[in-house]
């Protein structure tokens, strides 16, 4: 998988001019599983985490499953399929797959907006990916990037430039309410940069 993730990443630098810069990265302790709380504006994040961070398991809603070819190929890639039409078993699906991959050595990354956003458009933190995140006993990590100014939600063409990405650590889980969890993730995915 990360070499396919490398090589689509190179093709993407050669053939689109687009490259990318990560901010922090040095504040994640790569040998403790943990939880990605990431913005998602567009299609990259879901393919440049894995050459990003280490390796990792993607929630995903049950829909993308459908699409021709991307479909297929997120059906080679090891995730946790939901239906967010039912909540609840959701959450509860999220609860038991990602704490299996947590203590099989994946991190689990979420994108608790639930959907791609536009640049500049606020992400509104749905509570399953938080809920989960307060449940276990792992570090936690925001992400926020600008990838939807070179590669937009709904369309193929790209536009050259550099993806920048930030990290911050998510401190003190033990002590905070799901609402203040989710208000902080909701700020910071906000920042522009």
């Amino acid at each position: 998988m990360r070499i396919g993730v490398k090589l689509c990443l190179f093709w993407l630098k050669i053939s689109c001019n687009i490259t990318y810069k990560v901010h922090n990265l040095e504040c994640i302790n790569p040998n403790q599983p943990s939880i990605i709380l990431s913005r998602h504006e567009s299609t990259w994040e879901a393919l440049a985490f894995h050459a990003i961070f280490p390796l990792q398991i993607n929630v995903i809603k049950r829909e993308l499953k459908k699409i021709p070819f991307f479909g297929f190929i997120l059906g080679t890639i090891e995730s946790i399929v939901i239906d967010r039409k039912q909540a609840l078993k959701a959450i509860k699906h999220i609860k038991k797959k990602g704490t299996q991959a947590i203590q099989n050595g994946f991190w689990v990354v979420i994108f608790p907006g639930g959907t791609r956003v536009s640049p500049g458009k606020p992400t509104e933190v749905q509570s399953g990916g938080v809920i989960f995140a307060k449940q276990v006993n792992v570090p936690i990590y925001l992400v926020t990037h600008n990838a939807g100014t070179v590669w937009p939600k709904g369309t193929f063409i790209k536009q050259p430039g550099i993806i920048e990405v930030y990290i911050k650590p998510l401190d003190n889980i033990e002590n905070k309410t799901l609402q203040t969890i989710r208000s902080e993730a909701q700020s910071w995915f906000q920042k522009q940069y």
